[in-house]
């Protein structure tokens, strides 16, 4: 089956993926704008500038809220072949099992949310007057700052970006002088598979921004 056949099909895919253990190897969106890993048991923090554990930076508990879609707005496309799309789900597990030669060559993906607890196709972060990227550190000191676009979607190209992921990483998402960064090393860049609504595998919810 054509490459692009199978990538346009992954919205289908709501399997999800364990996250790897620590320190192991009523709106849409239009257009295609460009474009974390899970956590191991512990909360994301914050720190620098005038960050804080609050995805509004007024130091309440981003992940003690409700279910909520911050935007109101989600993805209405489809399975239109796009970065935007499906924000939420677990884009590594469904080129895994759809598209194995897609899957390698964006080996780490997820999304940016507001708040801990918003529903799939939900669009995500919206960085306004600052843009938002997230930060990977490889084990082999590499530094990729991914950008997070539109939908809050954000995607490693191991193909443009430097080549294969060199496991564990840590990551932190950055926006202005602000941070939230995760405490343990992780195995996997599936981040949406223990990044879910309610958190999988140790996360306490979804990837929120600082």
């Amino acid at each position: 089956m054509a490459r692009t056949s199978l990538r346009i099909g992954l919205g289908l895919c709501l399997l999800f993926i364990a996250c790897g253990d620590a320190g192991t190897g009523t709106g849409s969106t239009g257009g295609d704008a460009s474009s974390s890993g899970g956590t191991s048991g512990e909360a994301p923090t914050t720190s620098g500038g005038s960050g804080s554990d609050s995805a509004t930076g007024t130091g309440g508990d981003p992940f003690g809220g409700e279910v909520v879609c911050s935007r109101d707005e989600f993805w209405t496309k489809g399975n239109l072949e796009s970065p935007n799309m499906h924000p939420g789900k677990a884009c590594v597990t469904c080129h895994s099992s759809l598209a194995p030669e897609v899957a390698a060559e964006y080996p780490i993906a997820g999304t940016v949310y507001p708040t801990g607890h918003e529903p799939d196709d939900c669009l995500g972060l919206d960085d306004g007057a600052e843009p938002a990227y997230v930060e990977i550190t490889m084990a082999d000191a590499r530094v990729v700052k991914l950008a997070v676009n539109s939908s809050g979607n954000f995607v490693y190209n191991a193909i443009e970006g430097g080549g294969p992921v060199m496991f564990p990483i840590t990551a932190r998402v950055i926006q202005g002088d602000k941070e939230r960064k995760m405490f343990s090393p992780q195995s996997s860049g599936d981040c949406n598979s223990c990044h879910t609504e309610a958190g999988a595998s140790g996360a306490p919810g979804r990837i929120v921004g600082p």
